[in-house]
């Protein structure tokens, strides 16, 4: 009878032992969670929109366009619309092409005759030549090369169907006024800049 005690009472005993440490370890994972840090998942900032990105640009006649981030020949990092606080005309163009510096002449008149920014960007990825360039002519304004390397596989121009344009005007209700079809084109740059002008004077 005894011997039928001892065995309850040792089965009762490893039952309660058991009981008691998975009560135990229950508690350790429990505390153990608790002490885990409450970091809400990082949301992405609302950044502009990258040189390389679509963003909400449509570039059509008409369309608004997207706050873009560039990266100058020297490295220098501006805005699309820290341009925009007059009319600016963008510049596509290849170092090969030989209307390139016949264009920049015109381009550095309609510089000084009107108050309007330009930004050159260029095709090829040879910043030496684009500064060069810049010195021999007396160019003010910045340029960027857009090649694929640069930009992750792509550039500005593919990327924006901008390929083949020889120049875009945005005013600074940043609004794409004029996109010129090719480099050869550049007198309607200086006819609709004529006509922007006269009738901001009227």
């Amino acid at each position: 009878m005894n011997a039928i005690k001892n065995r309850l009472s040792c089965k009762l005993c490893f039952i309660l032992t058991l009981f008691l440490g998975l009560s135990l370890f229950s508690n350790a994972i429990q505390a153990q969670g608790n002490l885990k840090p409450n970091i809400a998942p990082v949301e992405a900032s609302d950044m502009d929109s990258e040189f390389t990105e679509k963003g909400v640009t449509i570039w059509t006649e008409g369309s608004v366009v997207s706050n873009f981030v560039f990266n100058d020949i020297n490295n220098k990092k501006f805005k699309l619309y820290d341009l925009l606080d007059k009319p600016l005309v963008i510049e596509l163009w290849e170092l090969d092409n030989t209307l390139a510096p016949k264009n920049k002449k015109y381009l550095k008149r309609f510089y000084d005759q009107y108050n309007i920014n330009i930004l050159s960007i260029c095709s090829e990825d040879y910043p030496n030549e684009i500064r060069k360039l810049s010195r021999e002519q007396g160019l003010k304004w910045p340029a960027i090369y857009d090649d694929y390397r640069r930009f992750n596989g792509k550039s500005f121009t593919n990327t924006h169907g901008l390929k083949g344009a020889g120049f875009v005007i945005i005013t600074p209700d940043r609004k794409i006024r004029m996109i010129v079809a090719n480099t050869a084109n550049i007198g309607k740059v200086g006819v609709y800049l004529q006509k922007y002008f006269s009738a901001q004077n009227e």
